[in-house]
């Protein structure tokens, strides 16, 4: 048996067990233990655990004789530690002083500081045992990176970076992006498609992303997007950046329907009605801010529990954004970027640490950000 560890994910393989019809994988992590799932097939993936943390994964045989489930074969047992979280750095610069600082992270031993000029060639800058430092540098931009390092018996966990500008340059706006894992840049050192075009445009971008993110949420305890849409967005922003809908189909948001011109009353609980909402709002009170829509691209197609697919929920976003003269970078239906073909998944989405060693089908890589993303935005927003 094989288990493959990020800081929150598990990937685990197992020889099939003759006999079985599924099976039962239960995780420790030396303090509780508790049931972690129940699949058919000899493989599983799941995220949920908590970094830097070291887990035991037992997987046990199972089928069903008179109506009870009983044990098959000898229960298999892996182990493994979690990578350490990834280090959310604050940044400033003023000149040449450069300031870095991050909150600590569970079980670090110490955190490692590199810089890059190009965003692809990392030096190492220094190793510390504290939660800052402090740099000067010569260069205009610079893009620097901190990674958190557990030390143990059977080597170094090296935590994931985000992947940080400190410029000089002056902006010559500002912008904002709403959206979830996708935009977030999960796949990418959380740089995302949003992060290129605002360097790319001297623009500086406030990321509203979250991981999890939706258009419209029943969840009381988090705020959706068209919510904090219209609680953050002003005039003061010359472009509005809005990706969603796949999280909507996958936690089962209801989808509504788009209303008719003269409606001004909308249901916030479904997609439609969410997203109504937030056009309108934009409409009334940012008419000169630009506003675009990105529809991710094309992954394995399932139905929710509502019986709708992720295509469904596009075509009915395509249906508010036309009614509203939202653009749309339609990565969907005009991009080539499928990840459900496994040569393009393996190439253009996450691997990180081998958890998913052909990717893992939905977060993009930067090269597929630019490669794919990028023209259809900037194509949206000329047209």
């Amino acid at each position: 048996a094989t288990v493959a560890l990020s800081e929150y994910r598990v990937l685990l393989n197992w020889p099939a067990v003759e006999g079985a019809e599924s099976y039962l994988i239960t995780c420790s992590n030396g303090n509780t233990t508790a049931e972690f799932g129940t699949p058919k097939s000899n493989a599983f993936r799941k995220k949920g655990l908590k970094g830097g943390t070291y887990y035991t994964f037992t997987i046990q045989g199972q089928r069903t004789e008179d109506g009870e489930k009983v044990s098959v074969g000898a229960p298999i047992t892996v182990s493994g530690r979690t990578l350490p979280d990834t280090p959310v750095i604050k940044a400033k610069r003023s000149g040449a002083a450069c300031q870095l600082s991050w909150e600590a992270v569970t079980n670090a031993d110490e955190y490692t500081v590199s810089t890059s000029v190009d965003g692809e060639e990392w030096q190492q800058e220094a190793v510390t045992e504290k939660t800052e430092y402090t740099f000067d540098t010569d260069e205009d931009e610079i893009y620097v990176a901190v990674r958190a390092v557990i030390h143990d018996i059977d080597g170094d966990y090296v935590s994931d970076y985000v992947k940080t500008l400190l410029s000089n340059r002056k902006m010559s706006g500002k912008m904002v992006s709403y959206g979830d894992s996708i935009a977030v840049g999960v796949g990418s050192h959380s740089y995302s498609y949003a992060d290129i075009y605002a360097e790319e445009h001297d623009l500086k971008l406030v990321d509203k992303s979250n991981s999890g993110g939706q258009i419209a949420s029943d969840n009381p305890e988090k705020q959706h997007i068209a919510e904090m849409i219209i609680k953050d967005v002003t005039p003061a922003y010359s472009c509005v950046f809005i990706e969603g809908g796949n999280n909507d189909h996958y936690f089962n948001s209801p989808l509504g329907e788009v209303t008719s011109e003269d409606e001004s009353d909308f249901d916030m609980n479904t997609t439609c009605g969410a997203l109504e909402t937030a056009f309108r709002y934009l409409r009334d009170t940012c008419p000169e801010t630009k506003v675009v829509f990105i529809l991710i691209h094309r992954r394995a197609e399932l139905k929710n529990k509502l019986g709708l697919t992720f295509e469904d929920y596009a075509d009915a976003i395509r249906s508010v954004c036309e009614k509203y003269d939202v653009p749309i970078a339609d990565c969907l239906n005009d991009s080539e970027f499928d990840a459900s073909d496994t040569a393009m998944c393996s190439e253009y989405t996450f691997h990180f640490n081998g958890v998913f060693p052909d990717g893992d089908g939905v977060h993009p890589s930067e090269e597929a950000y630019r490669k794919f993303y990028l023209p259809l935005i900037e194509k949206a927003l000329k047209d």
